[in-house]
């Protein structure tokens, strides 16, 4: 929402801003920065006025408003916009706090006060909801404002300013969110609002008062919460809670994240500490709560147990307000899903998901068969967005199957959570499935106390006959529609099955088949029940199916009390339509009721029979492979299989790249082969014999005999049209073992797809250990179109670069790691390879050379680990040292071995997120980013001086307007060098929409040491120093540079002399005689006032 209203009011600006100060409305300022103070607004015809909390008016009469400035404020300039119908006034001193979400937007808008009666004439005060960083502090801010209540789960308190003092409270608000006093100040505002969207208005919205009023109101029926918890002493539970445990690792089953209770409370909250307001949909409903996730997920292990705990004790209806990712297997909540509906006819309401509006995004268990899968609608029963839409992932079932209010729901709020959006302290808003799903189980539960005989299979018919369908959303999006109960409750007929899906009527369809189905209609009334029945389809491209296509038999039905009758659906797909996805409803009416039975059936698009045989390097059918197709017409990827071998599968006409990945014993080892085909087009039923004994092994020999191959990779990767990555590989690691390829069909361009070999080969020592070798080869080719197939690389020296590389110990006797990866610009997926150094080595490393080939590391050395950024090495000799000290913050071009870090950069903002991870510990390679473990690290982030929260590991949220940042790190270890570095950053900073890095720097030394990282005592050493300035950030040269040394690990200091050499500088200490260490401090500022400044302790060794 933030960075929707910040986009809103770039536009808004330019536009419709209102000068105050003005005699009359329509004037405006000479130099066009203003434009007319009265504009259309939709309010009431006669007069009202509305103070605003900055203490301003707003005067609006037949449609128009007028803005009149309060005292001291004449020459504030306003904004005037429009989101979804309602109208926002703005004084420009509120933008940055809004856009920073100190301030709530509502307090602006126009609309949502008058509509709230908020205006002058109804209320003489402002409720306000404040939250502060001291409530002792926020009180005595309030002092002459009335406190209607503290809210400490909010940390907030109930203020009501008198609107004659707004204006007053808004200058000590700007001051304090500014950070312009000496107390602690106000973290956020909000209006203390009434939302129209909202539990009394969506329990309303579903029928349920008048299924009360009927006397059902859940009272005998046990309905089942599995969640995060409940927070029991929550005042709407008072007598509801028959059972409640614990399936989690969680000490107890209190309700940590707030999500559990406020879904228990949609069922069945009594409403008692809003005074009956916020009432849950079966009110007297007995609940079982299992805690079955928590803060960090929902084992599967843990639903498990408590959906049978909950069916096994008496639960008739069991929510699953959870889910995760589907697949067309039966997993095993699924499976429970159906085992238990089976057993015991308990009928589990499940959320379809919030994954919307991507298709096909239904969740598990809500793709069961049994399970009752619930999407989310708005208070205007039009679909969410976030509502995950169908139709199920397997076989194109309808799901979800019914939809409920889940937006903006007002419930129960537990006292150990927070509240992201709350009402009070009792009662806080969420969105989601997982909101719309609690209705649907609630009115589960009335149905169950009027028909006390009905399971599972009877609850769910009857809610989806009766619910109440969308016109603008289509079947697979909301299954039956919107749930209402009261029509439900009211109906004696139900239908079996519920919904009906005709399955595929396959291409070409002038022979097609007529597809039926039975649907049975139930009577439970006392009288018989005559019932027209009609059917309504609609095509893919939204227009009604072709006369004579579907058909309902018999027209008319009349059904006996207590009794059943049956009709046939029938679809004729040979009659001529379009091609794709047919739904609609079987509608049957009467004096009984109405019941509705959505019905769906593929029409099929052209598609072919695609036949897989997969043949091992013996010639025989084998079970052992791993074969997938990935749509190039179309997105999607298919994987079939069938154990014997031969895999049939139907797919839409079209283009595929097909690979399959083939394993045979042989003797002690598997020879795998890798076998493509990259445009496989099927225009009619085909059969590829996928052979392994087609592929090839490629062979790669290098100047050195003694050296062996202990890796190697061959494979290919391809991007899509879809913007997705397509990439394939065998590899194997040690010995001779060979690979084995093929690709079928003819090479592709080379920006389309490259094949890819990569290999390692390792000389070993005089120990016969491949780690202690003196010469490593890392090559890679990355050949167009095509995977390796039959290659043959014979290496020479001189088309390699030859690395001298060292490795120091920090410690004698350790043994360090190294991993290598190759990549291209295109593609940074890589297997690795990787192996033991001992330390202190030197050896020689000869690397494949090609601009489009780039080498990264990691090396990990004892507690510390250096990561390299992707280089292309230039021909010829070079060196290269890891772990050379001293280790110091650094700021290279990010490893491509590391994802964890903000798009591998270092220090950056993106909106009103400031993300900091800074690797204090690199070596001197100015290449090189270095982490360790450590026995202490702290960090800060300091904005105008105050305090910001760390809301994870690396992530702050700040306000959006522009400040002054002060980052602070400091890291401790226990080992001989480098056993505290800290560093602390100034710069500035405001919201930016995109990836934003920021201006940090890093000073580097590379003082010329031996290998245990030491320089001789009582000489003098020249330090070379480099300012690294993180890649990406806006340039800025270094103004100034202080370097200083000590030699008693920073107890005193002395000053180094420093002067520019080049590009860096120069830093020349003196060593005192006897031995020791050297610690380095540095301060650098550049010229827009950024700045570092950073420490090392034990920097290096002096040897005596």
């Amino acid at each position: 929402m933030g960075k929707r209203v910040r986009g809103i009011w770039a536009a808004a600006l330019s536009v419709a801003l209102a000068v105050a100060g003005v005699g009359q409305a329509g004037a405006a300022e000479s130099d066009g920065t203003a434009v007319s103070g009265s504009t259309r607004v939709d309010a009431a015809d006669s007069l009202r006025t509305v103070t605003l909390v900055s203490g301003d008016r707003v005067r609006v009469r037949s449609g128009t408003y007028e803005v009149q400035p309060g005292p001291g404020r004449e020459r504030m300039v306003f904004a005037q916009h429009r989101i979804g119908g309602h109208d926002y006034v703005i004084p420009a001193d509120a933008l940055s706090m809004i856009g920073a979400r100190r301030v709530d937007r509502r307090l602006f808008d126009i609309t949502e006060l008058l509509a709230s009666r908020y205006d002058d004439a109804e209320q003489t005060e402002l409720p306000l909801l404040v939250r502060a960083t001291d409530q002792t502090a926020a009180r005595q801010r309030a002092s002459g404002y009335a406190v209607a209540r503290d809210l400490p789960g909010i940390r907030a308190q109930a203020v009501r300013v008198p609107k004659k003092r707004a204006g007053e409270f808004w200058r000590s608000l700007d001051a304090q969110v500014a950070g312009k006093t000496a107390s602690a100040g106000v973290e956020r505002v909000w209006l203390d609002g009434q939302r129209q969207i909202s539990l009394d208005h969506s329990v309303p919205q579903i029928g349920a008062p008048a299924v009360w009023q009927a006397g059902r109101t859940g009272r005998g029926v046990t309905v089942a919460v599995l969640d995060t918890g409940i927070d029991a002493t929550h005042p709407d539970f008072t007598g509801r809670l028959a059972q409640v445990r614990n399936f989690t690792d969680d000490p107890d089953a209190d309700d940590h994240v707030g999500h559990g209770t406020h879904v228990a409370s949609i069922i069945a909250g009594s409403g008692a500490a809003s005074g009956g307001r916020y009432r849950g949909v079966a009110p007297d409903a007995t609940l079982l709560v299992g805690k079955v996730c928590t803060d960090g997920g929902c084992p599967d292990s843990a639903i498990l147990a408590g959906m049978e705990w909950a069916a096994a004790n008496g639960a008739v209806v069991v929510n699953l307000s959870l889910g995760g990712a589907d697949t067309t297997e039966l997993d095993p909540l699924k499976e429970a899903v159906e085992t238990l509906t089976a057993r015991t006819g308990t009928l589990f309401v499940v959320a379809a998901g919030n994954s919307g509006p991507q298709a096909r995004s239904i969740s598990s268990p809500a793709s069961a068969d049994s399970a009752l899968a619930v999407g989310a609608m708005d208070g205007a029963d039009k679909l969410a967005e976030s509502s995950s839409r169908g139709p199920r992932l397997a076989g194109g079932a309808i799901k979800p199957e019914i939809t409920a209010p889940g937006v903006d729901i007002v419930a129960a709020r537990a006292r150990n959570s927070e509240a992201d959006d709350p009402v009070d302290e009792s009662y806080t808003r969420m969105s989601g499935t997982s909101m719309a799903t609690p209705h649907v189980a609630g009115s589960a539960a009335l149905l169950a106390q009027q028909h006390p005989t009905f399971r599972a299979a009877d609850l769910k018919a009857t809610l989806m006959g009766t619910a109440k369908p969308d016109a603008t959303s289509r079947l697979t999006e909301q299954g039956a529609g919107r749930v209402d109960v009261a029509a439900a409750s009211g109906s004696t007929l139900r239908a079996d099955p519920p919904a009906v899906d005709l399955g595929i009527a396959k291409w070409p369809h002038q022979d097609d088949r007529a597809a039926s189905r039975t649907v049975a209609f139930r009577n439970d009334g006392a009288t018989a029940a005559t019932l027209s029945l009609t059917v309504s389809v609609t095509g893919p491209d939204g227009t009604h199916a072709t006369d004579g296509m579907f058909r309902i038999e018999p027209a008319q039905l009349t059904v006996a009390a207590g009794g059943s009758a049956s009709a046939t659906i029938t679809a004729r797909t040979a009659i001529s339509g379009s091609e794709g996805v047919y739904e609609g409803r079987v509608v049957a009416s009467g004096p009984a009721g109405v019941v509705r039975i959505p019905v769906t059936i593929d029409r099929e698009p052209e598609s072919y029979d695609l036949k897989l045989t997969h043949l091992d390097r013996t010639g025989s059918l084998t079970d052992s492979y791993n074969t997938f197709l990935d749509g190039l017409s179309a997105s999607g990827t298919v994987v079939p299989y069938e154990p014997d071998g031969t895999a049939s599968i139907r797919l839409r006409a079209g283009s595929y790249h097909l690979t399959s990945v083939i394993s045979d014993e042989h003797g002690d080892d598997r020879l795998v082969s890798l076998l493509t085909q990259p445009q496989l087009e099927l225009t009619a039923d085909t059969t590829v014999v996928l052979d392994a004994r087609l592929a090839k092994s490629s062979t790669v020999t290098v100047p050195r005999p003694a050296a062996t191959p202990t890796g190697s990779v061959i494979g290919y990767y391809r991007h899509l049209p879809d913007g997705s990555l397509n990439a394939a590989s065998v590899f194997s690691f040690g010995g001779m073992t060979p690979l084995f390829a093929a690709q079928f069909g003819p090479a592709l361009p080379g920006n389309e797809m490259r094949g890819r070999l990569q290999t390692v080969f390792t000389e070993p020592g005089p120990d016969g250990q491949f780690g202690s070798g003196s010469h490593r080869y890392h090559l890679a080719w990355f050949p167009s179109g095509q995977v390796p197939s039959g290659i043959r690389q014979e290496v020479r020296t001189a088309d390699l670069a030859q690395v001298e590389a060292t490795y120091p110990a920090s410690e004698s006797g350790t043994i360090g790691e190294k991993t290598v990866f190759a990549s291209r610009p295109d593609y940074t997926e890589s297997v690795s390879f990787g192996g033991t150094v001992p330390l202190p080595a030197t050896r020689t490393e000869y690397y494949s050379r090609a601009d489009d080939i780039r080498w990264s590391a990691d090396v990990r050395m004892g507690e510390v680990q250096q990561m390299s950024a992707p280089t292309a090495y230039p021909a010829g000799r070079q060196t290269e040292s890891w772990q050379a000290g001293p280790l110091s913050p650094g700021f290279p071009a990010p490893p491509s071995s590391i994802t964890v870090f903000s798009d591998g950069y270092w220090v950056t903002r993106q909106g009103n997120r400031i993300f900091a991870a800074v690797p204090l510990f690199s070596d001197r390679d100015i290449r090189h980013a270095g982490v360790a473990d450590t026995t202490s690290y702290t960090q800060r982030l300091l904005r105008d001086g105050q305090p910001v929260p760390l809301i994870d590991d690396y992530d702050y949220e700040v306000p959006a307007a522009a400040a002054n940042y002060r980052y602070s790190v400091t890291a401790t270890r226990d080992t001989e060098l480098s056993t505290r570095v800290q560093a602390e950053w100034t710069f500035r900073s405001e919201k930016s929409e995109k990836l934003a890095r920021l201006p940090v720097m890093a000073v580097r030394f590379a003082p010329a040491l031996d290998g245990d990282n030491a320089a001789p005592a009582g000489r003098d050493l020249r330090i070379p120093v480099t300012v690294q300035r993180q890649a990406g950030a806006t340039p800025a040269q270094v103004r100034s540079l202080t370097v200083e040394v000590s030699f008693d690990d920073g107890q005193t200091w002395r000053l180094a002399s420093v002067q520019k050499s080049g590009a860096g500088w120069l830093a020349d200490v003196h060593h005192p005689a006897g031995a020791g260490y050297a610690a380095l401090r540095a301060y650098a500022v550049d010229q827009s006032g950024n700045t570092v400044r950073q420490t090392i302790i034990r920097a290096y060794r002096i040897k005596g």
